[in-house]
């Protein structure tokens, strides 16, 4: 499994790596099997500095996704937006099926107790902030940070964790890069192959 691979509207996700999924349970959503372990890990080490995180969406196939993107794209219809209008309000917040990073079951929402949607102002919580400091010790990154819209192409998302391997979330966390600028910066690094060189794993 490629944990640094991009999942966008230019990587789709492949439906052959999709069906070649192994995925576990990780308190309550499904993800692929070692970013299913890592958040396991991760929800427990903030349980016991008492901030309780509550996994929200994991995986999701891709006809579920076309069922999602289906649905917002109806209600921007039903507020008067043209088709053209509707999708690219919704392409803001939520990919078409098989361009998001839930089809590739390596991203998680995430949301304090007693939430079961998304929330904007989640950054701000307990939750949110304790995130923000830890995710990367367990394998996870911010993936859609402020101010990195136009280079994600998705809005903030204070809640989307994503899981890229321990040694890459710690160097995006200390950087302050995007997946995106990590993997210009620091291709050859994690894919020597690109170059000639040895294959890593990665």
């Amino acid at each position: 499994m490629d944990y640094l691979m991009l999942a966008d509207r230019f990587h789709p996700v492949s439906p052959e790596l999709e069906a070649s999924l192994r995925l576990e349970d990780a308190c309550g959503v499904l993800l692929e099997a070692q970013a299913a372990g890592e958040l396991r890990r991760l929800l427990s080490a903030a349980a016991e500095d008492g901030v309780p995180i509550k996994p929200i969406s994991g995986y999701r196939s891709t006809d579920y996704q076309a069922e999602l993107f289906r649905r917002e794209t109806a209600e921007a219809l039903s507020k008067g937006c043209t088709e053209e209008e509707a999708e690219r309000q919704v392409l803001r917040y939520l990919a078409r099926p098989g361009e998001s990073e839930h089809n590739c079951g390596l991203a998680a929402d995430l949301a304090a107790p007693g939430f079961e949607e998304t929330d904007p102002a989640f950054g701000l919580t307990g939750q949110g902030k304790w995130l923000r400091k830890n995710a990367h010790r367990f394998g996870f990154i911010l993936r859609y940070p402020p101010m990195k819209e136009h280079l994600t192409g998705i809005m903030y998302e204070p809640w989307h964790y994503r899981y890229v391997g321990i040694e890459a979330a710690d160097l995006i966390f200390s950087s302050g890069l995007c997946l995106e600028e990590f993997l210009h910066f620091y291709s050859d690094e994690f894919y020597p192959t690109a170059q000639g060189g040895e294959d890593t794993g990665h």
